[in-house]
């Protein structure tokens, strides 16, 4: 009965062709292996499957899947003789392309238990394809979930047990398999997949959930700091909170600015408008010409031309009034404040770092602002330690996940202008 050992290569070629990749021998001279044992067949099967195989030789699919059907009436009485029927309808259906059949087959033969442990993830695999292909959530799902249990570092298959979830709106269970790639691919020394953490993000914001949000953002800037994911993080996060005032707003677009992150007319028209309602023209004057430069903004546009000519029409009496303002400041820790925002606009990092260090800890100063403010000035002036000490002691709301942000921008190269 040696005709059943092919059919058994057909179905693990088959099994490959669905969704496994086959293997390649490397050594030009493998060892010979030993010769599969023939199934042990009572009479009426081995008539029955031997007819059934010359039909499948003979590409008469159908033909054979009505002999193989046949000895469903038939008692099975040795071991093999219902396993290899099963094989060998395996093979037809896969020949009618009856994905159905060949999914019911695969799993059939799962149950019997007899399906070797290097070929269960094949069958799982092209299980959990055909019933994705019939919108069978349910049991791909409960493939794929046997899959990664046979094997935890097999990310493509954690990967696709996330869109399962997804696509069955349990984003929770989604955004902790897509964690698990992540973390599958960092143990073992590889970097994932950036879409995978985009991917990841999505999800969290799609289905609401507000305490995966911040944390899949951060990861994602982390692991690929490109201005695309720099905007989309910090546009998500800012989303979070529907009615920020324009202090806040300002602290979200300086770090835009900064991660190079800004996009298009409406960033920079919002900064450089957001920064003259607060009297800081240098900022406002720095976001329209960044734009203009950067092709964003049209400078003979109105809107563009009225901002660009209200700053610029400022910086110069701006700029002169700071040093008596910085004199003045020592007194008072909210002017200390405005002045320190200030010299931020035009650049001057370091003196603005000086003045914001008196509102921290001053009665009447926002200590979220004055910690959030001076970590970012001691950072861009090149002192990292304390910006980051600063930076750590900023607790609650929308400036703390800034502040989260800005130490991993921190300890990331300069973006490229």
């Amino acid at each position: 009965m040696k005709m059943f050992v092919r059919s058994l290569a057909a179905v693990l070629l088959a099994g490959a062709a669905l969704g496994a990749a086959p293997v390649v021998a490397k050594d030009p001279k493998p060892p010979k292996a030993e010769a599969p044992k023939p199934p042990k067949l009572s009479k009426p099967y081995a008539i029955g499957l031997s007819a059934a195989q010359k039909q499948l030789q003979a590409g008469d699919n159908a033909g054979a899947m009505t002999t193989l059907n046949g000895l469903d009436a038939v008692p099975p009485v040795e071991p093999d003789d219902a396993y290899t029927t099963m094989l060998m309808k395996l093979n037809a259906a896969i020949g009618l392309k009856d994905n159905l059949l060949t999914e019911k087959m695969l799993q059939a033969l799962l149950d019997t238990g007899r399906v070797s442990a290097d070929d269960q993830p094949k069958f799982l695999r092209n299980i959990g394809a055909l019933s994705m292909g019939r919108k069978d959530y349910n049991t791909a799902t409960v493939a794929f979930e046997k899959l990664v249990a046979l094997n935890p570092t097999d990310t493509e298959s954690i990967v696709g047990l996330a869109e399962l979830y997804f696509a069955q709106k349990q984003s929770a269970k989604a955004i902790g398999s897509l964690t698990d790639a992540i973390n599958a691919k960092k143990a073992a020394g590889v970097k994932p997949d950036e879409t995978w953490y985009r991917r990841r993000l999505a999800i969290a914001y799609d289905g609401k959930q507000s305490a995966q949000i911040q944390i899949a953002a951060a990861d994602l800037v982390e692991a690929y700091p490109n201005p695309v994911n720099w905007r989309d993080a910090l546009v998500i996060t800012r989303d979070k909170y529907p009615s920020l005032d324009d202090q806040t707003e300002l602290d979200f677009l300086r770090l835009q600015a900064a991660a190079n992150a800004l996009n298009g007319e409406r960033d920079f028209v919002e900064y450089a408008d957001t920064a003259l309602n607060r009297s800081y023209y240098g900022e406002a004057q720095f976001a329209i010409n960044e734009g203009i430069r950067r092709n964003m903004l049209v400078a003979s546009k109105p809107l563009v031309a009225e901002l660009k000519k209200t700053a610029d029409s400022k910086v110069g009496a701006d700029k002169a009034s700071l040093p008596a303002l910085e004199k003045e400041s020592k007194s008072s820790p909210k002017l200390a404040m405005g002045t320190a925002d200030a010299y931020y606009g035009y650049g001057e990092f370091a003196k603005a770092a000086a003045l914001y260090k008196q509102g921290v800890g001053a009665v009447g100063v926002d200590q979220g602002t004055a910690n959030l403010r001076l970590g970012v000035a001691l950072g861009r002036a090149g002192d990292k330690a304390g910006a980051m000490a600063a930076l750590s002691v900023v607790k609650g709301g929308p400036r703390e996940e800034l502040a989260k942000y800005w130490m991993i921008f921190l300890n990331q190269p300069a973006p490229a202008v």
